[in-house]
C-alpha cells in the first residue's frame, strides 16, 4: 500500500532569477499592492519535468514599494498522468504552489532591508491557468549531453 501516497505531482524546488525591489525607509504607507505576473511553462516529457516561470510585478498605488521578481520552479510529474489529468497540476497548482515562495522572499528582503516588512497579501491564481496554458511549450525530446 505504501506507494499509493506518493503524489503525482512534487514541488522540486525553485530559484529567484532576478529580483528588483525598491522601497524608501521609514516611509508608512497604507498598504495597498496592486499584483500583476506573467508565466510559462515548460513540459520536458522525456524527463517528467515541468518548468515553470513566474514573474511577478508588484506595485503601490500610494506607496513607495515596487518589486519586480522573476522565478523559476520545477516539477516532477508520473508518467502515467494523463495530460489532461496534469494540465490541472501544471496550470493551477504549480502557480499556487511556487508563489508563497516569492511572499516569503520578499518578506525576508525587506526585513532585511531596515525598513518595513511588506507581506504581499495571499492570492488566488486559479485565473491565470488559461494564460499558463496558452505560454506552455511541450518539450518532447532533449538533445543528450
Amino acid at each position: 500500500m505504501g506507494h499509493n501516497n506518493i503524489s503525482k505531482f512534487q514541488f522540486i524546488g525553485f530559484q529567484i532569477l532576478e529580483s528588483k525591489i525598491s522601497h524608501v525607509v521609514g516611509k508608512k504607507a497604507k498598504r495597498e499592492f496592486q499584483v500583476g505576473f506573467d508565466l510559462k511553462g515548460k513540459i520536458y516529457k522525456e524527463k517528467n519535468l515541468f518548468e515553470l516561470f513566474l514573474d511577478v510585478q508588484i506595485s503601490e498605488a500610494t506607496g513607495p514599494f515596487s518589486a519586480e521578481i522573476k522565478s523559476l520552479g520545477k516539477f516532477h510529474f508520473d508518467k502515467k498522468l494523463e495530460m489532461r489529468e496534469l494540465s490541472n497540476y501544471f496550470y493551477i497548482n504549480a502557480p499556487a504552489i511556487l508563489f508563497p515562495y516569492i511572499r516569503a522572499y520578499i518578506s525576508s528582503l525587506t526585513a532585511l532591508s531596515g525598513g518595513e516588512t511588506v507581506t504581499l497579501p495571499t492570492i488566488n491564481l486559479t485565473a491565470l491557468g488559461e494564460s499558463l496554458k496558452k505560454n506552455t511549450e511541450v518539450i518532447q525530446f532533449t538533445d543528450k549531453e
